[in-house]
């Protein structure tokens, strides 16, 4: 058995998925999902998965987020296997430490742009006046610091998904979870909401892992995996 200084060399720094196994079933059908599973993303590193659909892209992105357990395999941060933490361990890692964005924004509709991207540090009980600068910050930098007291419903497409960026890193995560953030976009807000990942990925030195359809967007990123037949392949 390796000791704690052998395991955190051997799976790095950044994240680590090993022999991440998931099947689903229909009664008494069983549908192998993703087959033994490996992926390593090194910090400030961006990641795209293409495939596709119905390959398993978004069940990936949720095991990998702690958000659905594998029925097999191992998820790595800094040498630990979180999933071996217990139900509200697992939840204070998945809050501090990742952020999400989905292809629709699941935005707040009752809360304005600001209250929701300081929704996940209130949730957390962290400070409310460093949540307020961050907030601002956030806002500011995805082009919205005039739109800030706007409800969801009074804001675009385009818009509501900076503000879903926004607050997915309110709580400075390591890792970023994006499922076709610019899927529901037309292609120009699409870019802006694709170049915005990118400069949050050079600003902060996040790890972006991204589900997309759109194979331009792919390679413009570090790497690329494509997902077929439950298996991870280089492009």
């Amino acid at each position: 058995m390796q000791d704690d200084q052998t395991l955190t060399s051997a799976v790095g720094q950044g994240f680590h998925a090993r022999g991440i196994i998931k099947n689903f079933f229909d009664g008494s059908n069983r549908l192998e999902v993703l087959k033994g599973i490996d992926l390593e993303i090194k910090p400030g590193k961006m990641m795209a998965i293409v495939g596709t659909s119905g390959t398993g892209k978004t069940t990936l992105l949720h095991v990998l987020g702690t958000l659905d357990p594998p029925d097999q395999g191992e998820i790595y941060y800094q040498g630990e296997n979180v999933l071996l933490r217990d139900d509200r361990g697992l939840c204070r890692f998945r809050n501090r430490t990742i952020g999400f964005v989905f292809q629709f924004h699941h935005l707040l509709p009752e809360f304005t742009a600001f209250e929701n991207t300081i929704m996940p540090g209130l949730i957390a009980g962290r400070n409310k006046e460093e949540l307020t600068e961050r907030g601002h910050e956030l806002l500011n930098k995805v082009g919205l610091a005039e739109r800030i007291t706007h409800k969801v419903g009074e804001l675009s497409g385009g818009e509501q998904q900076r503000v879903a960026l926004a607050r997915a890193v309110i709580m400075k995560p390591a890792l970023l979870l994006a499922d076709e953030p610019t899927g529901n976009l037309d292609p120009k807000t699409g870019n802006k909401v694709f170049e915005l990942i990118q400069a949050m990925n050079e600003d902060f030195n996040l790890s972006i892992i991204m589900v997309t359809h759109n194979h331009e967007l792919a390679g413009r990123m570090d790497s690329c995996l494509t997902l077929a037949d439950g298996h991870l392949n280089q492009e």
